[in-house]
């Protein structure tokens, strides 16, 4: 896999919540704006500030054409991928590492 992620996902040990350690659900939005930057925004928060920002250079803008919020999307699109994956991964090594209360 060629992303290196080094940060840490804090898995919560609350065994009452079955969705403990995992993200709220949000609604994110990607715009374009007034700069021709992407911007990927959390669409519930009232502030404006990007959560990211994909800013292609002109020459690239002039070779893809209206094909950038495309890209800028499958972008998005593999980060968040990586990102739950690595939450999967995490979530799956605390509840394996539990001892089992029923054996079958």
């Amino acid at each position: 896999m060629p992303y290196d992620i080094e940060n840490e996902i804090e898995v919560d040990s609350d065994d009452q919540d079955r969705f403990a350690g995992f993200a709220k659900e949000t609604t994110l939005e990607l715009v374009e704006g007034e700069d021709g930057r992407l911007l990927l925004r959390d669409a519930e928060q009232q502030d404006d500030v990007p959560l990211m920002t994909i800013d292609f250079s002109d020459k690239l803008k002039e070779l893809l054409g209206s094909d950038t919020q495309a890209i800028g999307q499958h972008m998005i699109h593999a980060a968040i991928q990586v990102i739950m994956q690595k939450q999967m991964s995490q979530w799956h090594a605390h509840v394996y590492d539990k001892e089992p209360t029923h054996y079958s």
